[in-house]
């Protein structure tokens, strides 16, 4: 098994900075399917919200996946401003035979330094195609809640040009 990782954004702001990752599972075609858990750690004032994928996460916020489970994406985000510089997100893929580690590095910027950030496509369209994929029904025969992401709702505020101009999702 290989962790493929990429960032939305090449960089996050410092004070209310947001950013996706997306984590790829590449998985050898002749291996034998398993349940594998993904563990996400984050430097010290970087939080992330659950995975948009859907996918079970227990409270310690290790997100569990089927063998054919392919990617986790997760929201990071800032709750309070941190200083600026580079930061390391690890990352730890466990099964029963092997456990992958793999690191991505993020810069934390300050504001003003966001124009040069560069965006990933791929990132960005993998998003929002979960971001407008349909509620499935819910299974009362094996009491199932499929969860539809969150979308965050844009309102008008002195601050909403920024958030317009820096999320990745917003449509307008």
């Amino acid at each position: 098994m290989m962790l493929e990782l990429k960032l939305a954004k090449s960089m996050m702001e410092n004070e209310e900075g947001m950013n996706h990752l997306w984590v790829r599972v590449l998985r050898e075609e002749r291996a034998e399917p398993r349940k594998s858990e993904l563990r996400i750690q984050l430097p010290n004032g970087l939080y992330r919200s659950p995975n948009l994928n859907g996918l079970v996460e227990n409270e310690r916020g290790t997100i569990a996946m089927d063998s054919c489970d392919q990617e986790v994406i997760c929201e990071i985000f800032t709750q309070d401003p941190i200083e600026c510089g580079d930061r390391t997100i690890v990352l730890t893929l466990l099964s029963n035979e092997t456990t992958v580690n793999k690191e991505i590095r993020i810069r934390v910027v300050h504001e003003d330094d966001m124009d040069s950030a560069e965006i990933e496509d791929q990132v960005v369209e993998r998003i929002k195609e979960i971001s407008s994929a349909p509620i499935p029904p819910t299974n009362e025969a094996t009491n199932t809640v499929f969860l539809q992401p969150r979308v965050p709702v844009i309102g008008e505020n002195k601050f909403s040009y920024l958030e317009k101009k820096y999320r990745i999702d917003y449509g307008g």
